[in-house]
This record gives structure tokens, C-alpha cells and sequence, in this order.
């Protein structure tokens, strides 16, 4: 039998081990959990340093807050250590200001607030997040963990520079802007548009009131503006218009939907003060319809002057001609008829000078360029002026540079008429018994003309204006127009080439320049010059021609009296004409475009409408010699176009064209 006092003490014994046994398996496990829990920290320390951002910890002692921990790569990247910041305030590595800034979140922090600051050191801008830590309610630390936003620091001045230039060159613009929304409520609005409606409140006071509340004083019909503001707008698509509703002012007006992500958030309007513009446009209208009306003046006087001057040349040149060519006259005479062909080619050179030169300012001149031998037509030349040099005592020479084999591009009239423009001037402003010499280089495949005179010299500062249309010199006493330089320039230019001068106290070197052709097929033209070239057979060939003139149908007939086989037949007046062409169908028809009943293109238009007329080829003689004018004619199915005066060369081979080609044996 056990005894009961020493049972109970085996129990207490047992107990006792148990509660030593459990002890020491707690105390296993808490030190088990403490190495865990060393580990982990130990871990976290090896973490913090290699992460991106940043985590701190601080504590308070008195006023102060001192960093226990600061570790992360945003702190390399500040160009900081952890012994550098660890253990030490604010103020030892911040500037005061920003020091203080910080100091303020950690205050909020550590009164129990969860904050957050922005700062910048060293070239980093970057955001800290503070928490405090309490224990029992007190705060005991304040933990924090920062992001570098250096990237987003930039992106934000980016966009604020952007915005700021943005406004400036709104506010700059001379254009009025508003954005409302969809209940009139003004959105956005720039300085022009506050100054249009003189609004002198600050922008940030208008916005958000009713559009109609800043203007309804400067409209005059506010429902009818509302009206057709609400139209615009619900057809949702951009809008021009031209409005005058205040102040006497014109004003373009646009509208444009604002959307912003498929969704029309409001209404752009754009008012553009245009009084002035408007104004200078009808001016220009006006000046352009003025210039339009003294061109077509100009053109109508010279179309007349030219028709009323070619009229009394026509006689005087055809007539001198035809006298030139009779053989009986005496040695006096003929010198006589020279002298009246060569004053009345004087005169037609000088008209055909004013009408190229108006041609060419109003851009209807056409040149047709094709291979010249510069040699031939400067010996044509010479030989031309030869007369009036010789009168002037003036020697005219031709160096041995101007070379038959020469061969230029350029418009065979129109470089005679340059030439023979710079000649006359040699001549007419050279010294008594002076000289002119013509002579060429090649320069860079151009040929060089030069026109050398012994004459008194071009002061430097007229050598450019004396190419300006009718100027004159004002040292100079010698008759002209000022026309025929301007002309040389302007006709040059239209070939490709150059005019200048080179002058001193005494002579002038007047030289062009054309581009050089090698090895050219040139075409020589030959003016049929003799009226046995017209070989008719059996029958006769058929002229009719309608002239209200007498001299001018005498003229022809003579011309024509010469060639066997020609019958000429006429008609004074539109309508006879159009009779006698129907009834006697003749092979060629003159025409004069001036009759007194009916004008020349009526006329052509009846003869053609009769059958069996309308291929008779008819001929247009007239003395508008106007570009367009000639160009009109031939567009409406005229076949030639004659200007008075006749040249009857000319005339007798345009003739020869249409007698050979009818000519034909029965």
C-alpha cells in the first residue's frame, strides 16, 4: 500500500517536469523564431540597398530628427552613402530652405499623419512617402519610402513650357478665341478676344460665365445671332463666315468642334477683325479693274494709232516700191524715192518699236528661235545703215573676228532688229567723223557681239536706266523716243541672252551675248523677189479683193499688174464683197477687216457659210498690227494676215503659195 503523502509528491514532481519541459521547448521555439527573425532583418538590410527608390527612418530627439536608416539606389543616385546621412539631420546636407520644407512633413508625420513631400538634391527630383510607427498610441518612428520623378519632373516642365508657349502665341495671334461648352459657359478664352469686346476683367474672373452675358452689348440682333450660333453647332463640323454685327467692323468667324477622345467636350470660336483687309481688297479690285481699263485703252490707242499711221504707209511704201523698180527714173528721182522709202521704213520701224515693246510688257511677244549665221545678218545690217553713216561721216568697220562659221540661236528678225537698233545709236550718237566697229568672242559657248563706238561716252550712273522704257538722256541733243534700248534689252532676254555696256568719258561698248549652236542645219529664207517666179498655165487666177480704199486697191493692183494670168476683181464695201465672192468664187480673197458696212470677221463668216466657199483660202489685210489682234484672226479661219504697209516682197511669195498650188493644167 502505498502512502498518500508520497504519492502527492510524485505528482508535484511530474508537474514540476512537465512545466520545465514545456518551458524549455517555448524557449527552443522563441529562439528558433529569433534566428528567423534575424534572418529576415538581415535579409531586408541586404534588400534595401539594392532596390530602386529609397527607405529612411528617423527619430526625434528634443527638436530635432535624426535618420537611423537610409538606404536605396535614389541615394547613390543623389550622390549620397548611408554613413553619410545616417545619424544626422536634415540641415547637414540640405540647403535651410528646402531643409525646413522637409522638416515641415516630418513634423506632420511624427503629430501622427501620414504625408508626403517632393524635393530636389543634387539633379534629383524625387517623392517621399512618410508613416509614422506608434506603439501604445505614441509615435515612436517615422518610416518613409521615395521614388525617383526626375523623368516625370521633366515631363511636367516639358508640357508647362509647352502650355506657357501655347498661351503666348494664342494671346499673341490677332485672332479672338473662346471655348464654350455646351450650356454657354465660357471654357478658355485669350487676351485678343477680351480686347476685341473690351473686357477688362481678368481672364480667370470670365470663365464659367454665359458667353452672351460678356457681348449681348456689342450685338445688335442677339436672338438671330443665338440662332445661327445653335445651327453651327449642331451640324458639329467646322464653319467660315464673314459677319458685320457690331461696331460697323467686318469680322471672319470660325467654328470648330472640340473633341477629346471620340467626345465633343465643347465649341471653339474664332473671331478675326478683317475691315482692313476687306478694305485694301476692294482697293486692289478697284486699282486691278482701273489698270484693266487703261490697258485696254492703251491697247485701243495703239491699235488705232497703229491702224491710222500703217493706212497713209501703206501708199507711200507700196507705191515707192513699185516706183524703186521702174528702170525709166533718173538718178535724181530714184535718190528721191530712196529717201521716201527710207523715211517712211523709219517711221514703221518706229511704230512696230512701240507695239513689240507693249507686246512684250504684256507678255504676248512669241519669238521663234532657231540657227543664225551672226556673220550674214551683221553684213545685212552694215549695209543697211551704211547710208546714214556715210551722211554722218561715220566709218563703220567689221572685225575679222565675226566669222561667216558663227552660228547663234536666236530669232532671226528679232536679232536684226537688235542690231539694227544699236547701229543707229552708234551712228547717231558718235563724234563727227567718228568710227563704229563690230566685233565678236566666244566666251564660256557664247558668242559676244560687241558694237564699239567712238561717240562721247554714258555717264556710270545712266548705264543702267538707259535700258528703262523711254528714258533719255538728259546731255544729249539728238532725237528719239527712248524706246528702242528698253526694246533690245527686253527682246534679248526673250532669246536667252544678255545686253550690257562698258563706257568711259569717251566711246561706248554696247555688246549681247547669245547662246552658240555647233553644227547646225541652217535654213537660208529667201524672200521671193521677182514676179516670173508666178508660172500659171492656161487659165487665170482669180483675186478678190474687198477694199474700201482706193490707194490701197490701187496699190495692189499695180503690184499684181505685172504678172500675167491674174485677174483681180474688187469689191468696196462687206456686203458687195460677199456677193461677188459667192457669185464668182474666186481663188484667193483679200480681205480688209476695217469696211464701212460690215467689219472683216463678219464677213468671213458669210462667205464661209456659203457651200463651195469654204475652203477658198482668205486672206486678212489690215493695219492693226496688234499681236492679239492677229492671232484672232488666223484662230477663226483666216489663212494669212497682212499688215499694212505692204511689203510686196513679202506679199508676192505669201501669194506664190496659193497661185502655184492652184495652178494646175486642165
Amino acid at each position: 500500500m502505498i502512502d498518500s503523502g508520497s504519492y502527492d509528491l510524485k505528482i508535484v514532481v511530474i508537474i514540476i517536469l512537465v512545466a520545465i519541459i514545456s518551458s524549455l521547448a517555448s524557449l527552443i521555439v522563441m529562439f528558433k523564431y529569433s534566428n528567423r527573425l534575424k534572418q529576415v532583418e538581415l535579409n531586408l538590410k541586404n534588400t534595401i540597398p539594392w532596390q530602386q527608390g529609397m527607405t529612411l527612418k528617423n527619430i526625434k530627439q528634443g527638436d530635432q530628427y535624426i535618420h537611423t536608416l537610409v538606404e536605396g539606389q535614389l541615394l547613390a543616385k543623389m550622390g549620397l552613402t548611408p554613413d553619410m546621412v545616417t545619424g544626422k539631420t536634415l540641415h547637414e546636407f540640405y540647403s535651410k530652405k528646402d531643409a525646413d520644407a522637409i522638416e515641415q512633413a516630418y513634423s506632420k508625420a511624427w503629430n501622427g499623419d501620414i504625408t508626403a513631400y517632393e524635393a530636389h538634391l543634387n539633379g534629383i527630383d524625387y517623392f517621399v512617402t512618410l508613416s509614422p510607427v506608434k506603439q501604445k498610441g505614441k509615435v515612436i518612428e517615422v518610416i518613409g519610402s521615395g521614388v525617383d520623378i526626375s523623368e516625370r519632373k521633366k515631363a511636367e516642365q516639358i508640357l508647362h513650357e509647352s502650355l506657357a508657349l501655347r498661351r503666348t502665341l494664342i494671346d499673341s495671334l490677332e485672332i479672338g478665341m473662346v471655348v464654350i461648352d455646351h450650356d454657354w459657359k465660357i471654357m478658355a478664352v485669350n487676351r485678343p478676344w477680351c480686347h476685341l469686346f473690351k473686357i477688362k476683367e481678368p481672364i480667370r474672373d470670365i470663365i464659367g460665365r454665359d458667353i452672351f452675358e460678356q457681348l449681348h452689348v456689342h450685338f445688335q440682333h442677339n436672338e438671330a445671332v443665338v440662332k445661327k450660333m445653335n445651327e453651327i453647332m449642331a451640324n458639329k463640323l467646322p464653319y467660315v463666315d464673314e459677319v458685320n454685327q457690331f461696331e460697323n467692323r467686318i469680322f471672319k468667324r470660325s467654328y470648330f468642334p472640340f473633341y477629346m477622345d471620340g467626345e465633343l467636350k465643347g465649341h471653339i470660336w474664332a473671331l478675326e477683325d478683317i475691315t482692313e483687309r476687306k478694305a485694301m481688297e476692294r482697293g486692289i479690285i478697284e486699282t486691278k479693274e482701273e489698270a484693266v481699263k487703261a490697258n485696254n485703252a492703251k491697247s485701243e490707242f495703239l491699235s488705232r494709232m497703229s491702224h491710222e499711221l500703217r493706212t497713209p504707209l501703206n501708199s507711200i511704201l507700196g507705191f515707192s516700191q513699185l516706183l524703186e523698180l521702174d528702170k525709166t527714173l533718173t538718178c535724181k528721182q530714184q535718190q528721191f524715192v530712196h529717201e521716201i522709202i527710207k523715211g517712211g521704213t523709219h517711221l514703221l520701224t518706229l511704230i512696230n518699236d512701240v507695239l513689240d515693246l507693249t507686246s512684250i510688257e504684256a507678255g504676248k511677244l512669241k519669238v521663234a528661235i532657231g540657227p543664225i549665221r551672226i556673220g550674214e545678218v551683221i553684213n545685212q545690217c552694215m549695209q543697211f545703215v551704211a547710208p546714214l553713216a556715210e551722211k554722218n561721216g561715220i566709218s563703220l568697220t567689221i572685225a575679222a573676228t565675226v566669222e561667216e562659221k558663227h552660228v547663234v540661236s536666236a530669232d532671226n528678225i528679232r536679232l536684226r532688229q537688235i542690231l539694227l537698233n544699236l547701229l543707229d545709236n552708234a551712228i547717231k550718237y558718235n563724234r563727227e567723223n567718228g568710227t563704229v566697229l563690230i566685233q565678236c568672242e566666244v566666251k564660256d559657248d557664247l558668242l559676244y557681239v560687241h558694237i564699239i563706238d567712238s561717240g562721247i561716252g554714258i555717264p556710270v550712273a545712266e548705264q543702267q536706266q538707259i535700258f528703262e522704257p523711254f528714258y533719255r538722256s538728259g546731255c544729249l541733243n539728238v532725237e528719239g523716243t527712248g524706246i528702242g534700248l528698253s526694246l533690245v534689252s527686253q527682246l534679248i532676254h526673250l532669246m536667252g541672252g544678255k545686253v550690257g555696256v562698258k563706257s568711259s568719258n569717251e566711246g561706248s561698248d554696247f555688246w549681247i551675248s547669245l547662246p552658240l549652236v555647233h553644227a547646225p542645219a541652217v535654213n537660208d529664207r529667201k524672200l521671193y523677189k521677182a514676179t516670173s517666179q508666178l508660172q500659171l498655165h492656161d487659165h487665170n487666177f482669180t483675186i478678190l479683193y474687198i477694199e474700201d480704199n482706193l490707194l490701197n486697191l490701187q496699190l495692189v493692183k499695180e503690184i499684181l499688174a505685172t504678172i500675167p494670168g491674174i485677174d483681180l476683181i474688187s469689191a468696196p464695201s462687206g456686203s458687195e464683197g460677199v456677193a461677188v465672192a459667192v457669185e464668182r468664187r474666186p481663188d484667193v480673197i483679200l480681205l480688209d477687216l476695217n469696211l464701212p458696212d460690215l467689219n472683216g470677221y463678219e464677213v468671213l463668216a458669210r462667205i464661209k457659210a456659203n457651200p463651195g466657199c469654204e475652203q477658198k483660202p482668205i486672206i486678212a489685210v489690215s493695219a492693226n498690227a496688234m499681236p492679239e489682234e492677229i492671232k484672232h484672226a488666223l484662230s477663226i479661219g483666216f489663212a494669212e494676215y497682212i499688215t499694212k504697209p505692204i511689203d510686196i516682197p513679202a506679199f508676192l511669195s505669201l501669194l506664190a503659195k496659193y497661185v502655184i498650188k492652184n495652178d494646175t493644167p486642165i
